[in-house]
């Protein structure tokens, strides 16, 4: 099975008719929020659909106005085995809440490590070294599975986040760009998930559309590699979601 590692179920309009699709489908979804208000709510719209993983989020970009909600988010923890989107983002127009963003990742990256068996959806703009820092002090990558979604640092940060064992989650404009190519030809085959980051990144009007998408992604990623990693991605997959 493909799974769609990182994909706002929440912001689709459509959102309704998508999970009844998945239900007798063969392709998986995390389905990463941005605030934790709807977390319950989503998880209970999908509580009978096997592939579909609701993650508890926190979007760093939102935190100058929702940081507050860092108590509920918390409080959800225990019932979440998925947390994302969660991260930093220190480009210019998110920057000023840097400090809040720290604070609350870290409690999270230690929330996460202190109970363990957690998958996690993570946003790094501009910031990954001092993420990886954060998430090696506090030994999420010691007890989590940390996925890097859409990574944009530098190729010592990818080095460094590949040996702390992260996942990286490639979408179909990181095949487009230099950075992102380096990025898939250089992680290990075993940590190569996919995504779509959908809707920012395109829409789908069903999930055999989004079924295409992945497939389209990991030839791709095969092509790049220039070895066939089908079966490999899907192996990769599968250790996440179930």
């Amino acid at each position: 099975m493909l799974v769609d590692t990182h994909f706002h179920l929440d912001l689709m309009d459509n959102m309704q008719c998508l999970i009844k699709e998945f239900n007798k489908s063969d392709v998986g979804i995390i389905a990463v929020g941005t605030t934790p208000l709807a977390y319950e709510r989503e998880r209970q719209f999908t509580k009978h659909v096997e592939n579909i993983k609701v993650g508890l989020g926190l979007h760093p970009q939102l935190m100058r106005e929702r940081s507050q909600e860092i108590s509920q988010f918390l409080d959800e923890m225990s019932n979440a085995r998925y947390v994302g989107e969660i991260g930093l983002d220190f480009n210019r127009n998110f920057v000023e809440s840097k400090l809040q963003q720290l604070s609350c990742f870290r409690k999270i990256a230690n929330a996460c490590s202190t109970e363990g068996k957690k998958v996690l959806s993570i946003h790094s703009v501009k910031s990954a070294r001092c993420l990886i820092e954060i998430l090696e002090e506090e030994r999420t990558f010691q007890t989590c599975q940390c996925i890097f979604h859409w990574f944009s640092g530098t190729a010592s940060e990818r080095k460094l986040a590949i040996e702390k064992g992260a996942y990286f989650s490639i979408n179909s404009k990181m095949l487009k760009t230099k950075s992102g190519q380096d990025t898939i030809r250089s992680i290990p085959k075993d940590r190569i998930l996919l995504e779509t980051d959908a809707p920012f990144t395109m829409k789908f009007n069903s999930v055999a559309g989004l079924k295409n998408e992945l497939e389209n992604i990991a030839k791709s990623i095969s092509d790049i590699r220039k070895e066939d990693l089908i079966l490999q991605i899907e192996e990769n997959s599968e250790k996440i979601i179930y």
